[in-house]
């Protein structure tokens, strides 16, 4: 008998751990997989930490004052220039004046562009600076990106979708506008006052929690079949599989901390108004690679920072640490990261040689430069990336976040945004509810 078992070992997972960890509650963490982290996994790549699924700890989220609290440390993201990739030339500018006459656009889808991007930018200054009505904010949440882009010429739409996807990773017919503004158009800004990068890679924040947990809270490598409330004891009984068979946990608790679209896998016996909420949840797949090239004599790519990559299998390359940074000695290492969200989940990525390799051709297409001076790649495949912040979900979020009895849960799908400070943020909250029933009652 367990007071709480938690599915998932993820950032929601182990967050909801460690803020139970001085309750003296028993608690059990069961993770499918090898590791911890789940998509905020880093791998160590040509002396490098790379993230090959989250990327940034976002300032004044619940990731933030998890670094601070860990003593992870971080470096800010500062972006100087914008890039865009299309018809086969690549260009990259300080502004966006510069950017858009740069392209091989016509006149006219250039004038559209400018336009587009100025009134994107208008409405995300008057966002972060608590500008924007409350009408406007219902607006900006109920309306989708695809309703924005709807009118623009063919090949405008098709930059600004690319730009979405590889900001915000779903298709602009299930983003809301504004989920799109913090994800898209703080790039266009070049906003410096938003992201964080961990110079050990976002899995140290999992691994740090971890290690302030108490001993054999974890159990990797176990898979939960199935979740029942028995009635008469009045508690979830949980099935495993795991190393050493198959067998039945018990709890009072049960933190389902897993993508919303596993749920219903490992317990279909739910209310009906959750089934519902859940249908709203769009948590689609993604594809990265991770590469570490050697820039020596390339001073130019130590300014890339976001590079719009239209017609690709990725929609875009991203630099974390644009200008480098003091802490490393590698002066001339350069770190990309191409996110492939418009390709989704792609079974067997990892391992398929020859389709790394036609990604790489595809990369040095985009900077022929770096051809013959990679020193690594890394690629990875996600079933399930970020959770969509589409005005469905948001309409849902209530009953998403919403317990069935002592049945939890938790994720960044139950979030009022997205990724690892979205997830951080519910471990905070349904922690908090199971230490509200520990409480006497008048």
């Amino acid at each position: 008998m367990h007071d709480v078992i938690i599915v998932g070992a993820g950032a929601a997972g182990l967050g909801t751990a460690y803020y139970l960890r001085d309750t003296g509650l028993d608690v059990l963490v069961l993770e499918v997989g090898p590791d911890i982290g789940g998509r905020s996994r880093t791998v160590q790549l040509a002396g490098t930490s790379a993230n090959s699924g989250a990327m940034f700890v976002y300032k004044g989220t619940k990731s933030e004052e998890l670094v601070n609290q860990l003593g992870i440390q971080t470096v800010p993201f500062l972006p100087e220039t914008y890039g865009i990739h299309v018809n086969g030339k690549t260009v990259v500018a300080h502004t966006n004046e510069d950017l858009v006459a740069g392209l091989s656009l016509t006149e006219s889808e250039k004038t559209e562009l400018v336009k587009f991007i100025e009134t994107s930018l208008t409405e995300y200054q008057d966002y972060v600076n608590d500008r924007t009505t409350a009408g406007g904010l219902d607006k900006l949440t109920s309306e989708t990106v695809a309703e924005r882009i709807r009118d623009l010429q063919p090949a405008v739409r098709d930059i600004i979708a690319t730009a979405i996807r590889g900001g915000a990773v779903g298709d602009p017919a299930n983003l809301s506008a504004k989920y799109a503004l913090r994800y898209f158009a703080s790039y266009l800004a070049r906003e410096k006052n938003n992201r964080l990068f961990a110079l050990e890679g976002m899995q140290a924040i999992p691994r740090a929690i971890l290690e302030r947990l108490p001993e054999h809270t974890v159990r990797c490598n176990t898979r939960v079949t199935d979740v029942a409330w028995l009635e008469q004891e009045g508690v979830y009984e949980v099935a495993v599989q795991g190393e050493s068979g198959t067998g039945n946990l018990t709890a009072k608790h049960v933190v389902l901390a897993v993508p919303g679209p596993v749920v219903p896998d490992i317990i279909g016996d739910l209310p009906e108004w959750k089934k519902s909420a859940l249908t709203k949840v769009a948590s689609p797949g993604s594809t990265t690679l991770n590469i570490v090239a050697d820039i020596e004599g390339l001073p130019e790519f130590k300014d890339w920072a976001f590079i719009v990559t239209v017609g690709m299998p990725f929609d875009a390359i991203i630099n974390p640490v644009p200008g480098g940074t003091e802490e490393t000695s590698q002066a001339n290492i350069l770190q990309l990261t191409c996110y492939g969200n418009s390709s989704g989940y792609l079974p067997g990525f990892a391992d398929d040689e020859p389709r790394v390799a036609q990604w790489m051709e595809d990369v040095y297409r985009v900077a022929p430069q770096l051809r013959g001076r990679v020193l690594g790649v890394h690629a990875q495949t996600w079933q399930h990336c970020f959770a969509l912040l589409s005005p469905g979900r948001a309409a849902a979020l209530p009953e998403l976040q919403r317990s069935v009895g002592t049945l939890h849960f938790a994720g960044d799908y139950t979030s009022e945004t997205a990724g690892t400070h979205g997830a951080y943020t519910e471990a905070e909250r349904v922690a908090a509810l199971i230490k509200a029933s520990l409480k006497p009652t008048d």
